[in-house]
C-alpha cells in the first residue's frame, strides 16, 4: 500500500492497518526535515515495529498530534517509570519526546526516483555515522549516570551539564556532513 503523509488522523491509521494486515508499507516522504537521508519525492520502505524494540539511531515513522512524521531515534528516557522516547530529523534541531506507543514502523529501505520510470533505486537503510554517534553517546551516558551528579526535579542543568549539551548538538550538525548522498 502506497500512502502519502498528510495532516488527516485518519492516514496514520490507514498506515497502521495496512502494516498489521500485510507486514509492510511504502509511503512518501513529505518533508526536508531528515535530509540528505530522506528527501522530498523519495519512498520509504516500512515494517512495523514497535517502540520498545526500537533501536537508537534507527528511522521510524510515528504518530504525533494530527500527522505522521519519519525522524531519526536520539534518546531513550526513564522518568519515573515512564518511558519515552526523543526523535530528531537529520536536518533540524527540534526533539520531539513521545511515547513508545506512538510509534507505527521502522523504516528499512529507501526508494530514490529516476528520470527514467521503472528505474527506481531502493537501498536498505544501513548503519551511518549519526547511529553510531547517538549509539555511543547513550552507551556512555548510561555507563557515566550512576557517577554523575543527579538533577533536582526540573532544575536547569548547571555548567558542566550546559557544555555537554552544547558539545553533543556541535557533534551532531558536525558529523550530519558526513551522511550519505544518496541520487
Amino acid at each position: 500500500m502506497k500512502l502519502n503523509l498528510s495532516d488527516e488522523p485518519i492516514t496514520a491509521e490507514l498506515l497502521a492497518e495496512s502494516l498489521q494486515r500485510t507486514g509492510s508499507a511504502i509511503i512518501a516522504v513529505n518533508g526536508n526535515s531528515m535530509y540528505p537521508t530522506l528527501q522530498m519525492g523519495w519512498r520509504v520502505h516500512l515494517e512495523p515495529c514497535r517502540g520498545e524494540d526500537l533501536r537508537i539511531g534507527e528511522i521510524a515513522v510515528f504518530r504525533g498530534e494530527h500527522y505522521l512524521t519519519i525522524h531519526r531515534l536520539v534518546w531513550r528516557e526513564s522518568d519515573s517509570g515512564v518511558d519515552s522516547l526523543v526523535f530528531r530529523g537529520d536536518y533540524n534541531r527540534a526533539r520531539e519526546r513521545v511515547e513508545p506507543s506512538s510509534v507505527i514502523a521502522r523504516v528499512l529501505a529507501l526508494e530514490i526516483p529516476s528520470r527514467e520510470r521503472g528505474m527506481e533505486k531502493i537501498v536498505a537503510v544501513e548503519t551511518d555515522v549519526l547511529t553510531l554517534f547517538y549509539r555511543l553517546a547513550h552507551g556512555l551516558a548510561s555507563i557515566l549516570r550512576p557517577i554523575l551528579p543527579k538533577r533536582a526535579g526540573t532544575s536547569p542543568p548547571g555548567r558542566l551539564g550546559r557544555l555537554a549539551r552544547s558539545l553533543f548538538r556541535g557533534a551532531e550538525r558536525t558529523l550530519s556532513v558526513f551522511l550519505p548522498q544518496r541520487r
